[in-house]
Formats: structure tokens, C-alpha cells, sequence
């Protein structure tokens, strides 16, 4: 469809679900702002992780939109009330949006050009939207010929009502500078860690500090729903076991050269629901999760959703991920975070989470790891729990945790 109308495609009560991360369809989700003017006024736009800056466009403002939490950039929507956040694990998604659906499901999604069947691959990112297809009342594709065919999913030409030809890179993820806390609190990690671990590990700062971290160990396995570049990191060092399995992921974003390895190792790229079921993940051995997290209270229970300002981040796979670790044979599950936020001023370990916000219950969690060490939660009982997680908080504030 040369001139794509979103019009022509939506009725009144659609719930429109764009796949997110590097399989964001950038084109249809810009094209959907731009004709917001001449859309049923009662649609409803889920949205997910971002590393564009399409949801920058103010025009967002006039969309009612939602997500699973408050990535990036939609923590400012979320702040100034321009998103509405649905708590849930990520691998809940599809069956979520299935019972909030009102009218029809109509999927935004990102694909190869076909190949000579008709198949179409979903690239670098297999996310919710693949769960729904089945579901799905009118699918729209992004087909992209600069999207690189992965190991991934694809989505067969039929089930394509409309779309849009493009051509674009792969949306490239830049890591960010890690601090030197950042860097203390991975050389802790890192001890916890032992050669033929199979590893869990997202993005940002801390992740790619910590994957830095593991590049002297060696047969390494990665089961992950989101890689960095870290993983290139470990590639390159040797770090990696040399068994064609050894990798499963859900979404790779990064650099190019992050791309072109994926492609290159045959990396197996599955949906979320697939890497995260518990009776996939439940028989990895020596799974070691590491998470990070805003906050960690006395008794070990983990907020990484909320501060006072409101919702900025998720839930996404962490408490499944944590809890697997713990039932993994010679697993561990693992908490990172600074001692402090706001220049010192605030400690991050705390009596109360705020907001109420229980990530992850105290139960899943074996170690805490901030820049002033190790807490080993195994086996301790609630006090024993908040003497080891004095001793990591920032000096300055163990004096009134130890007296809360």
C-alpha cells in the first residue's frame, strides 16, 4: 500500500499494539502520529520499550496511549500524565491486552521483505506482538529491506492486511557511560559469577559494566529476553561456550556490529513467552540472574518500578528470571543498585519502598550487590537480613537504618 491511511484501517474501541525495542516499526508508529487527527477518537495505542525518539513527537499527546511501564522516554509521558501503566510481567502481555481489548486487536509490526515462500522474518526483536498474532483482527507491517533475516519468527504474507516499504538501519543502542560506582558494584557482581554459568542480563550502563566484568570467564551460555552489546563483548574475549545453543534471546539491540554477530553466530533469537516459560527456564542449570533495581528494604523486598516523582520503569522479566535462578541447580538470583541516589542525600536502601511498589518479593532475591558490597540474603532470617543489607548501604546512612 503505497499511501498507508491508518483511517481506512481503524474503527471506534481498536487497541492498536506496537511491537517495541529494535523491532519498533519507527515508520507506521510516525505515520500513526501524523494522521492522529483522522482517527476514531476512542482508539487505544500500547506502546513499549523505545530507543527512538519517535514518542517524542508531541503529537503522542493527542494519542491514549499505554504500556507496561515507564522505559525511557515514556517516563516523561508517564509524568506528565500522557500514559497509563499496566503493572505486569512482561511474558503476561499478550494475555492482558487480550482481555483489555474493547473493540478489535490490530498489530503495528517490523519485518524483512519476504523470502521466495512468502515468509517474512521478524529480525532482531520477537516481542508480544508475535503472541498475538493468532488473536490479531488486522495486522499492519513496517517491511523494511534493511532489517536483517534472523534465526527469528516469521510472519507469513497472508496474514499481512496492510503496509509500508521502507528502508532504514536497525535502530543502533548506544551504551551509555558507566560511573565509577557503576563499575565497583559490576566488579562485585562479577565474583558471584563462576565459569559455565548460563547468564541473565539486560541493557544500560550497569549491564554493559557487569557483561565487561565476565569477559575473563569462559563458557559462558546466555538465556536472556534483551542483549547488549555486552554479549559482542564476551563473544570477542572468548568468554562464550562454543555450543551452537549456547545463546537464547528475544531481542538484541545495540551496535552494528552487535547486528551483524547475531546474524553471523546464528544466534537463536524466540519469543518472549518461549525464553521465559518456567518450564524452559526452570531446567537451565547454573542460572545466575543479575537485576537491577531503584530500591531494596530491609527485609530484601525489590522496587524497581516507582520513585516519590511516579512510575518509571517495570516489572518486566525480572521476578520471573529471579525466582528461576533460585530453582536453577547452582543458580543464584541477583540484585544491583547504587547505596544512594540525589548526590548521596538518599539512601536506596531503605525501610519502606515507596509507592508501595513490590517488584520482586524478598523471597526471590540471594544477593544485593551496591558498590559498598555483598549482602548473602540465602538462608537468613529477617533480622540477620537487615544487618547484611546495613553493611552495603552508603556509610553515611547505616546509623539510621540500623535504628529504624
Amino acid at each position: 500500500m503505497a499511501d498507508l491511511r491508518f483511517a481506512d484501517l481503524l474503527e471506534p474501541g481498536d487497541l492498536v499494539v506496537v511491537a517495541q525495542g529494535t523491532g519498533e516499526p519507527t515508520g507506521l508508529l510516525s505515520t500513526l502520529i501524523a494522521q492522529r487527527h483522522e482517527l476514531p477518537a476512542d482508539i487505544e495505542v500500547f506502546v513499549g520499550l523505545s530507543h527512538s525518539g519517535v514518542l517524542l513527537d508531541p503529537g503522542v499527546r493527542d494519542l491514549r496511549l499505554t504500556s507496561f511501564g515507564a522505559m525511557g522516554v515514556l517516563g516523561r509521558l508517564a509524568a506528565t500524565g500522557d500514559l497509563a501503566v499496566i503493572p505486569c510481567h512482561f511474558a503476561d502481555v499478550p494475555r492482558l491486552l487480550r482481555i483489555r481489548a474493547r473493540g478489535r486487536l490490530v498489530l503495528l509490526v517490523h519485518v524483512t521483505p519476504p523470502d521466495a515462500g512468502g515468509h517474512h522474518s521478524l529480525g532482531t526483536a520477537v516481542d508480544y506482538t508475535y503472541e498475538l498474532l493468532d488473536s490479531a483482527d488486522v495486522v499492519v507491517a513496517e517491511v523494511n529491506d534493511q532489517l536483517p533475516v534472523t534465526g527469528a519468527p516469521t510472519v507469513h504474507a497472508s496474514r499481512i492486511d496492510a503496509q509500508l516499504v521502507t528502508s532504514r538501519p536497525v535502530q543502533v543502542v548506544e551504551d551509555v557511560e558507566a560511573t565509577a560506582t557503576q563499575r565497583r558494584i559490576a566488579e562485585h557482581v562479577a565474583t558471584l559469577v563462576p565459569d559455565g554459568a548460563t547468564i541473565q542480563l539486560g541493557v544500560g550502563a550497569v549491564a554493559s559494566v557487569v557483561g565487561s566484568a565476565l569477559r575473563a570467564r569462559r563458557g559462558l551460555r546466555v538465556h536472556s529476553t534483551l542483549v547488549g552489546n555486552w554479549l559482542l563483548g564476551l563473544a570477542e574475549a572468548g568468554a562464550l561456550s562454543a555450543e551452537s545453543d549456547a545463546v537464547m534471546i528475544s531481542e538484541a539491540a545495540g551496535s552494528p556490529k552487535l547486528y551483524e554477530y547475531i546474524l553471523s553466530a546464528g544466534v537463536r533469537i524466540r519469543p518472549v513467552g518461549e525464553v521465559t516459560r518456567p518450564d524452559v527456564i526452570g531446567t537451565v542449570e547454573r542460572l545466575v540472574a543479575m537485576n537491577s533495581a531503584l530500591e531494596v528494604d530491609l527485609s530484601g523486598q525489590v522496587n524497581a518500578e516507582a520513585l516519590e516523582s511516579g512510575y518509571v520503569a517495570g516489572i518486566g522479566g525480572q521476578p520471573d528470571f529471579m525466582r528461576a535462578a533460585q530453582r536453577s541447580p547452582g543458580g543464584r538470583s541477583i540484585v544491583m543498585l547504587p547505596a544512594t541516589a540525589m548526590r548521596g542525600t538518599q539512601s536506596r536502601i531503605v525501610r519502606h519502598l515507596q509507592r508501595d511498589a513490590v517488584t520482586t518479593s524478598r523471597a526471590a532475591v540471594d544477593f544485593v550487590v551496591t558498590e559498598f558490597g555483598v549482602a548473602d540474603l540465602r538462608g537468613r532470617d529477617l533480622q540477620q537480613r537487615i544487618a547484611a543489607l546495613c553493611e552495603i548501604a552508603a556509610p553515611d546512612h547505616r546509623e539510621a537504618l540500623r535504628d529504624a
